[in-house]
């Protein structure tokens, strides 16, 4: 499945016991000897019928909390295939409600955290305005940590080399977790133009939590309403700041092809 290209392979292993090692998620998701993806997620076992455990793998086989697309990817299967209005996603990070209205499947992302040690950074200072080489990055975390980095000049936004940069802001001393690095700029009708290299993925089409990240930050410093549009690469996504401070973030989704792999 894929959320605006955000792609994901995404596992039901409820019924069974299927064995899932660094090198299983590797093969997977490499785009030459696997099938391809950003991220696989792999549906486990659960004790109730709207409650879901979700392990999430980026491609590297690093293990995250916080995966925006995929979550709504994975709740849009498993409310179709268990015929439900809504589901929780359980993941390592926290419980993640999902609904669906029309062609939208939403999931709140919880609560953003913005204290240095839950991001978490290196050391303590202000996560606001914190020094990244040449950029100057609002860190924050949304289950897993980011930085994002406002460019006032929409040209120079879209001229960046984020496969040079990116990898090397990802792995930034100040980030003992590694991060995802969204690059942001505001349009001329207020929404918020965003490119992204994820952290153990590398640079993605979309990144749900990374499209919150950037809300957040641009609400947080007056630079855009609580809630609006996202324009990635791969389309839009659309988030809302609610007033008991989570985060709701929304989009399209879409079954790409499903089938079995064999021994």
């Amino acid at each position: 499945m894929h959320g605006l290209g955000n792609d994901f392979v995404i596992f039901d292993n409820i019924k069974n016991s299927m064995i899932h090692d660094t090198k299983f998620i590797n093969k997977i998701s490499n785009r030459r000897i696997g099938i391809g993806c950003d991220q696989v997620l792999i549906i486990e076992n659960t004790d109730t019928p709207e409650n879901f455990k979700v392990k999430m793998y980026n491609s590297d086989g690093s293990e995250t909390g916080a995966c925006g697309n995929g979550t709504r990817c994975v709740a849009d299967y498993l409310m179709k295939k268990n015929d439900l209005n809504s589901v929780i996603i359980k993941s390592i990070s926290n419980d993640l409600v999902c609904s669906k209205t029309d062609n939208l499947v939403t999931v709140n992302m919880g609560v953003p955290k913005f204290s240095w040690n839950e991001i978490p950074l290196s050391k303590d200072q202000n996560t606001q305005n914190v020094k990244l080489d040449e950029f100057e990055a609002f860190c924050l975390s949304i289950g897993n940590p980011h930085a994002v980095i406002f460019i006032n000049n929409l040209e120079e936004l879209e001229n960046l080399n984020i496969n040079s940069i990116g990898p090397r802001l990802e792995k930034n001393s100040i980030f003992p977790e590694f991060a995802n690095i969204e690059f942001v700029s505001v349009l001329k009708d207020k929404s918020l133009r965003m490119r992204v290299w994820e952290r153990g993925a590398g640079m993605t089409s979309a990144c749900g939590s990374g499209a919150c990240a950037a809300l957040v930050a641009a609400s947080s410093l007056d630079k855009s309403a609580k809630e609006n549009k996202i324009v990635l690469d791969g389309g839009d996504l659309f988030i809302n700041w609610l007033d008991d401070g989570s985060v709701n973030l929304s989009g399209d989704t879409e079954r790409v092809f499903e089938g079995f792999i064999g021994d």
